[in-house]
């Protein structure tokens, strides 16, 4: 197999956002490391990459297997060219906080599992590697009925940003930065775009009446991973039909 020009690694790549950023990577040319939970979504992802990608199982909660994982990255692929942590999830169950498992399982995910996915892959970035982090609109906004899931992206956006311009990080010339869409037509949103009650009102809080496609969000995240970014990071780029600004 011919060496790919990049190696990039995408968390939550078996569906939505993190599938639609593996395809167009690997389309480009990119070996994609996809990365997941769902076997079944994995295997079909696998297929669809082909010798263009890597699909590896593992549970982004689990130190150990993040551990694991990252060594089997080392061992196959050595260098990381870029990574988009893009792993999520939302449950809208006691917003406040009260049910502890829930909140335990939101946290986890959203946001110690996406600094510890970066505390691992940062060994083997390469120099110049690019870092992107799937943030939402609901971090910069709020989300009634919500609040976990809100909160939980606006500490992404924050600590994305921040890492953005952090020395340490500078002197490698890695850029790091954040995309946050709104709302977009994804498996983890089929309970509101299946609603056209739900469906019509968010489109009515959207200046461009609509929702998102996966890809338009892929397309914002690798512009991110590419050269033509060269000098952008500690950025939050929204795509969301405005309606951030609204």
């Amino acid at each position: 197999m011919t060496k790919a020009r990049r190696t990039v690694l995408v968390t939550g790549a078996t569906s939505g956002i993190g599938r639609a950023t593996a395809l167009l990577l690997a389309g480009r040319g990119d070996h994609v490391v996809g990365v997941g939970r769902d076997g079944s979504r994995l295997a079909s992802l696998a297929g669809e990459l082909g010798d263009r990608g890597t699909c590896l199982a593992a549970d982004l909660t689990d130190r150990t297997a993040l551990g694991s994982l990252f060594g089997a990255v080392s061992e196959l692929r050595g260098e990381l060219d870029g990574v988009v942590i893009g792993a999520g999830m939302s449950d809208a169950s006691a917003p406040d906080g009260s049910e502890r498992a829930a909140l335990d399982r939101l946290l986890d995910l959203n946001v110690r599992a996406a600094v510890e996915t970066f505390v691992r892959a940062f060994p083997l970035l390469c120099d110049g590697a690019s870092v992107v982090f799937v943030g939402s609109v609901a971090g910069r906004k709020g989300q009634p009925g919500d609040a976990l899931y809100a909160g939980s992206k606006g500490f992404v956006r924050a600590y994305a940003r921040s890492l953005g311009t952090a020395p340490d990080i500078m002197e490698r010339r890695i850029r790091v930065n954040v995309v946050s869409p709104g709302p977009i037509v994804t498996p983890m949103t089929a309970r509101a775009t299946e609603d056209p009650a739900i469906r019509r009102h968010v489109e009515d809080m959207i200046p461009m009446r609509r929702w998102g496609d996966a890809m338009e969000v892929s397309s914002a995240i690798g512009f991110l991973l590419s050269p033509d970014a060269s000098y952008i990071t500690g950025a939050d780029i929204t795509v969301d039909g405005g309606m951030a600004h609204a």
